[in-house]
Order: C-alpha cells, then sequence, then structure tokens
C-alpha cells in the first residue's frame, strides 16, 4: 500500500490564487465561484444604495408637498451560494479533461476525493465534487450543472475509486446517471423502487413487493389466508 508522505504544506489552506488564475487560464470555460460570489455581492449593495438614494429623495419631495412619507423598500436578501472554499464550475462537456488536470498536474495533485453529492434546485441540478491534495494540502470544490430533463454526466468512479459507491448514491436517489460507470445500479432502495427520493418533484409511489406484502397482511387479519414470512 502507496503511503501517503509529509505534506509541502502542512498550514493547510485552499488552492492559491496563482493555481487557481493558472487552472482558468488552461480551461477559459471554467467560473470562478468565488469571484462570481464578490461581484453579486458588490453589485447588490450598489443597487440597494440606490434604492436608499432614491427613497431620500422621495422622502424630501413629500415632505416639501406637505404629503405623507413613503414607506422604505423592502429589503432584499442576496440569495445566492456563499463558498468557503475555492470553488469553480466546469461544463459537463469538459468535466472529464478537467478532473484529470487536478488530479494529475503536479503543482495540482488533488489526490483525494471525499465526495461527490449533488444538488436539486427544481429547473437544474448540479454535481458537487470536494477534491484535497495530500501532497500540497489545500481543497478546491468542482461543481458541474446537469440537465434535469437528461441528467447524463461522466464518471469519475476510474480517477478516484472512492467516487464508486458516492455514484451509485446519487443514480439511486437522484437519478443522475453516471455515463462510464463500472456498475451503476441502486445501493439503498430496492431495485423495483419506483422514482429517486431526493429529487424535490418525487411522488412516493408504493413498489410493487410492499404492496403485495401489505395485501398479505390485511387477509391474515381478516383471516381469508394463512401466515406468510416470519409469522408463518
Amino acid at each position: 500500500m502507496a503511503m501517503i508522505g509529509k505534506s509541502e504544506n502542512p498550514s493547510g489552506g485552499h488552492l492559491g490564487e496563482a493555481l487557481l488564475a493558472a487552472l482558468r487560464n488552461r480551461f477559459p470555460d471554467v467560473v470562478d465561484l468565488v469571484a462570481g460570489y464578490a461581484h453579486a455581492v458588490e453589485s447588490h449593495e450598489r443597487e440597494a444604495e440606490a434604492k436608499q438614494r432614491q427613497f431620500q429623495e422621495e422622502i424630501e419631495k413629500a415632505k416639501a408637498e406637505g404629503k405623507p412619507a413613503p414607506r422604505p423598500p423592502k429589503k432584499e436578501e442576496l440569495v445566492i451560494p456563499r463558498y468557503k472554499t475555492p470553488a469553480i464550475e466546469v461544463p459537463r462537456a469538459r468535466l472529464r479533461e478537467v478532473m484529470t488536470y487536478l488530479r494529475d498536474d503536479p503543482s495540482l495533485k488533488m489526490d483525494y476525493l471525499s465526495f461527490v453529492s449533488v444538488t436539486d434546485w427544481l429547473d437544474r441540478m448540479e454535481c458537487v465534487y470536494h477534491l484535497w491534495s495530500a501532497t500540497h494540502n489545500h481543497e478546491i470544490l468542482v461543481k458541474s450543472p446537469v440537465d434535469r430533463s437528461d441528467p447524463r454526466i461522466p464518471s469519475v468512479s476510474d480517477l478516484w475509486s472512492g467516487a464508486n459507491w458516492h455514484e451509485r448514491e446519487y443514480y439511486d436517489l437522484f437519478g443522475v446517471i453516471f455515463e462510464g460507470h463500472p456498475d451503476l445500479r441502486r445501493i439503498m432502495m430496492t431495485d423495483d423502487w419506483i422514482g429517486h427520493p431526493l429529487r424535490k418533484d418525487y411522488v412516493y409511489e408504493e413498489p410493487a413487493w410492499m404492496v403485495e406484502i401489505s395485501r398479505q397482511r390485511q387477509d391474515e387479519i381478516a383471516g381469508v389466508e394463512t401466515p406468510v414470512g416470519e409469522r408463518s
């Protein structure tokens, strides 16, 4: 078994800005989500300040005309994810290429994928990957959008073996098809389970085996049939 050597960055931390810039220079269609958040906050604050100036002008105008003061504008909260680690969004078509680069580039060496998850936003879904480097002791979050009507995305289970069961879990619970996965089948629900229970549009429907057990138990209670299973 290969042992993880001493980290070159023992203090730990996030992926450095220079490395992130080099990544985006190599892959121009990769989006820096942290920079996008900062830009959104700045834009939101400018809009709020503009509304406040307009409100003050309306107050002065109403006062001069002897009219009641207008109601203050409703405070609007910024609804956008805030990232505590460096985070990028990668187009589905480039995911394999970018993920391979993150794993293999000597300055990055993202040799550990801690987990894969899926977020359902109703209008879209996203696959989320957390990567960490044992060599450099830095981390990054990777997102890739998935078409909700045809939720397919390349598997990364051959790049990080730990992704195997994670991808099976999110295939089972969200219906995301990880193309190229060596054994993509349900891992929590039964094989005949109808639908994917963590999707936001999921409607529960009892599988055939559960309906049959329920029927048998009702017949037992009514004295119609001989008890079955563990009660026989």
